[in-house]
């Protein structure tokens, strides 16, 4: 009932054009991820399976400039919320069918966990394979493989290969090839308009939704 209330609540303030507010996930906005779902909507492709990997080394309570956070970073409600909601989007922002997690040791410092995995299944049949550390040594951030039905594809933020590694031409995606412009543009433009801006609360309630499952799976372990 909560939820419903908030669906109801948002809806009424869109409708009145009260406020503005958007979900900082800018995947939606990465050209590659836009060309992978333009694609998904025409119906020239099927999402299989997206499999993500979310890698960096985390000893202490600090961000990527090397400063101190005033939060405890996670790998549940930060960097797999993100990868929650892309694959949500990419199937048509319908809430996840199946959802399970696992947990390794916490790290007594931060008192969190240093690895999970993750694994999704849409409503469509898609599947999502998600694997995350904070004590992986090599390259760093989130990587996608997109097995479809006509084709693989690997994005790297605002870059696409097929799976061979051939370069995808993103040019013509949005009005950028910088998926921070592209989403900051949007919200930007929804504000000038009067209208529900892309990725904003209401559409992204359901990666949250999804998380709290996870969240209460991990609790059992």
């Amino acid at each position: 009932m909560a939820v419903k209330r908030r669906r109801s609540k948002w809806g009424e303030a869109f409708r009145r054009r009260i406020v503005a507010e958007m979900v900082c996930h800018t995947r939606r906005f990465n050209p590659s991820h836009q060309w992978i779902n333009n694609r998904i909507t025409a119906g020239d492709l099927s999402l299989q399976h997206m499999v993500a990997e979310t890698f960096f080394f985390r000893r202490k309570n600090i961000n990527a400039l090397g400063e101190p956070r005033s939060w405890t970073d996670h790998l549940l409600w930060h960097h797999a919320c993100h990868t929650v909601d892309l694959f949500q989007f990419q199937t048509r922002d319908i809430p996840v069918q199946k959802a399970w997690a696992q947990q390794g040791p916490f790290q007594p410092e931060l008192g969190i966990a240093m690895d999970m995995n993750i694994g999704l299944k849409a409503q469509t049949g898609a599947l999502c394979t998600l694997s995350l550390s904070f004590n992986n040594e090599g390259p760093l951030g989130t990587f996608f493989r997109y097995i479809c039905d006509k084709g693989t594809y690997v994005a790297r933020y605002d870059n696409l290969t097929d799976g061979y590694g051939n370069s995808i031409d993103l040019s013509g995606i949005g009005p950028s090839t910088d998926g921070f412009e592209v989403q900051n543009r949007e919200f930007f433009a929804a504000i000038h308009e009067k209208r529900e801006p892309k990725a904003s609360f209401r559409q992204c309630l359901n990666a949250m939704e999804t998380l709290d499952r996870l969240s209460q799976k991990l609790s059992e372990t």
